[in-house]
C-alpha cells in the first residue's frame, strides 16, 4: 500500500530505473566488442530514449552519487528514470520546485565529471 501519490511516483520511478537498467544490461551483454560511450549531459532526456550503453554509465555514476548525496540521486531518479517534472518531483520529496531545479543542476554536472574521470 502507498502512503501518498507521492510515494507511489517516487516508487515507480525507481522501478523504472531498475528496468530499463537491467534492459540496458541484457543488450550489453548480447553485444560483441565495446568501448566507451561518449555522454553530452546536457542531452540528458529520459532514459527510455538514451543508447543502453549511456543508461548503463549513468546508473554507475548515480550509485556513486547516492553514497554522496541520496537526495540529489532521488531526484535524478525520479526526472531521469521515471520522466517526473520539477513539480512532480518537489511534491514527492517534499521540497520546493526551485530546489530540485538546484539539485538537478548540480547532479547533470556531477554526473558528468564523474562519468568523465571513470572513461
Amino acid at each position: 500500500s502507498w502512503q501518498n501519490r507521492a510515494h507511489f511516483f517516487g516508487a515507480a520511478a525507481e522501478a523504472m530505473r531498475r528496468i530499463l537498467i537491467e534492459n540496458a544490461r541484457r543488450k550489453s551483454r548480447l553485444k560483441r566488442g565495446g568501448g566507451q560511450v561518449r555522454l553530452n549531459i546536457e542531452e540528458l532526456e529520459l532514459a527510455a530514449t538514451t543508447p543502453d550503453d549511456k543508461v548503463l554509465l549513468i546508473d554507475e555514476a548515480l550509485a556513486r552519487l547516492q553514497v554522496e548525496d541520496p537526495q540529489i540521486a532521488r531526484v535524478v531518479t525520479m526526472k531521469y528514470f521515471g520522466g517526473m517534472t520539477n513539480q512532480e518531483a518537489a511534491e514527492s520529496l517534499g521540497v520546493t520546485e526551485r530546489t530540485v531545479e538546484r539539485q538537478w543542476a548540480y547532479a547533470k554536472a556531477w554526473l558528468f565529471r564523474d562519468i568523465r574521470s571513470q572513461g
